[in-house]
């Protein structure tokens, strides 16, 4: 081999070995961890999808785009027969920490699904986890009630206990200056 062909040679070694170990700047990485919405064979997303893509919406919206939000939603989408639709109201109304939350709703919206609204079975699945997590919510807040009365009236309790102490105290130091002030006499007979 002449010097020129192994200089060629080397020359496409070394391009090919280099070409190898850089990625395109185009190529992204996976990243497992990161939620990507699947699409189906024609290229749409499935229903759950959608329906996570609006929670996601949701949680970005302020109070007034969200009082808007409901509003549409009361109107369009409560009493419609899509499932999508009327799940989407349901997740709606069971957003915490704003006004129009409603757990107790959205549980007989979804515990009382009319017969003929047939569910893919992604979506019934989701039905039954909205359920179980509405349900366990509902049974959260009663508990937390119940032990926030419970409070109150131990608090009432240690507060009228406390009262009492201080007015005990207030008595066993009166007859003390009481006494100081006018000592007793003796009446000898």
């Amino acid at each position: 081999m002449s010097v020129t062909s192994k200089s060629i040679l080397l020359l496409i070694f070394s391009a090919t070995l280099i070409g190898c170990t850089v990625t395109p700047a185009q190529q992204s990485a996976v990243i497992f961890t990161e939620q990507t919405l699947q699409q189906d064979k024609s290229g749409q997303y499935s229903s759950l999808d959608k329906l996570m893509l609006y929670h996601d919406l949701l949680q970005e919206k302020n109070a007034f785009q969200l009082a808007w939000e409901y509003n549409y939603a009361k109107n369009h989408f409560k009493n419609n027969t899509d499932p999508e639709s009327r799940l989407k109201y349901i997740l709606l109304i069971s957003l915490p920490n704003t006004v129009f939350t409603d757990t107790h709703t959205a549980l007989d919206l979804l515990n009382s699904w009319p017969q003929d609204i047939t569910l893919p079975p992604n979506l019934a699945s989701f039905k039954k986890l909205l359920i179980l997590l509405l349900t366990e919510q509902q049974i959260a807040k009663t508990h937390a009630k119940n032990l926030s009365q419970r409070l109150k009236a131990s608090e009432e309790h240690a507060q009228t206990l406390q009262n009492r102490i201080d007015a005990i105290k207030s008595m066993e130091k009166n007859p003390i200056k009481n006494m100081e002030k006018n000592p007793i006499r003796r009446i000898t007979p």
